[in-house]
């Protein structure tokens, strides 16, 4: 399931200085595609691929005055279904009998959530066109979005040459190994979407809501003894662009324990940060994990654990995490 909704994972993202080079008309197309995405009716089913995973999923979407409404199914393995209804999200897995609601600051769904931390990270990335395709039945023009530094990923975009949707992208290493993909299969532009068709076919008392394993703290609610617990912390290493863009402390919901987190980005990529008192009764990574796209590296310190994760290379996340020490006070 969490390769269903993996592309609803939130990431913040802030604007940079630097310069990159990018051809004017694909910057153009590139903010249609923004635009397209969150105002078109649309109705279709695409792939979602990491690693040797593929899932079909059915999609559809309704903008109006009121903002945006789209419902994602699964189309193959348990039914899952997640709601959209502008920035509130539902989750439904019904297999658990379980529903998640969580609040984003961010649209979700695909691909506008891609589409605008494109627009904001076009620095650190050479935008290009490539050479043009097709895609579910119909004409698309491609964009190649090129990193600068072997730090971040890039990307293979396929766009709808009629509407300017987005068709398919691929997330790519530096070598050209995909790593994901979206792919419409099929999809019907302009249609009537009725309320029925965006309305979850799962219901019933039986289904009950599930919170998020920690909890924001106030700055207010941090206790002394959580202060000494946690003392400043400083990364000494970030690829250009990157910069600290939130934060906040999260306590865990089965122990107490209190979580310090800090995301980077560069506006397209992110990387957070978790730093926690070392606990004896818990396993936490040491060295390297990956899960498709997602890197992560574990590593002691001190009498803390510090673990890095992010939708960026091994070698990336590993220099971050080697980089953190503590402040010199």
């Amino acid at each position: 399931m969490r390769h269903f909704v993996r592309f609803c994972l939130v990431l913040c993202f802030s604007l940079s200085s630097a310069s990159s080079f990018a051809d004017s008309d694909a910057m153009a197309l590139l903010e249609r595609m923004g635009s397209a995405a969150k105002k078109l009716n649309y109705d279709g089913v695409f792939t979602y691929q990491t690693g040797h995973k593929v899932q079909a999923i059915r999609i559809i979407h309704r903008a109006n005055s009121s903002g945006e409404v789209e419902r994602l199914l699964s189309l193959d393995g348990a039914a899952r279904e997640l709601i959209r209804t502008n920035n509130e999200m539902t989750c439904i897995f019904p297999e658990g009998k379980r529903i998640n609601v969580d609040r984003r600051p961010l649209g979700r769904g695909f691909p506008s959530d891609l589409l605008s931390r494109l627009s904001s990270a076009t620095p650190y990335y050479a935008i290009t066109f490539g050479q043009p395709g097709r895609v579910a039945d119909r004409s698309a023009k491609k964009l190649l979005v090129t990193p600068v530094d072997h730090y971040r990923y890039g990307y293979h975009l396929w766009v709808d040459e009629q509407s300017d949707l987005l068709l398919q992208s691929a997330l790519l290493t530096d070598d050209g190994k995909v790593l994901e993909r979206f792919t419409f299969s099929s999809i019907n532009l302009n249609v009537d979407i009725p309320e029925s068709a965006l309305q979850p076919q799962i219901s019933g008392q039986e289904l009950t809501w599930v919170r998020n394993q920690t909890e924001p703290v106030p700055k207010g609610k941090i206790t002394h003894e959580d202060q000494d617990q946690h003392p400043l912390w400083q990364v000494a290493w970030l690829p250009e662009g990157f910069g600290l863009v939130a934060e906040q402390s999260r306590r865990k919901s089965h122990d107490n324990a209190l979580v310090e987190q800090r995301v980077y980005s560069d506006g397209l990529s992110s990387v957070s940060v978790f730093i926690e008192k070392r606990n004896n009764k818990h396993r936490h990574l040491e060295g390297g994990s990956t899960m498709g796209a997602i890197n992560a590296f574990g590593t002691k310190m001190n009498s803390y654990f510090v673990t890095v994760v992010g939708q960026v290379p091994a070698h990336t996340v590993e220099k971050i995490g080697r980089s953190i020490a503590l402040a010199q006070q």
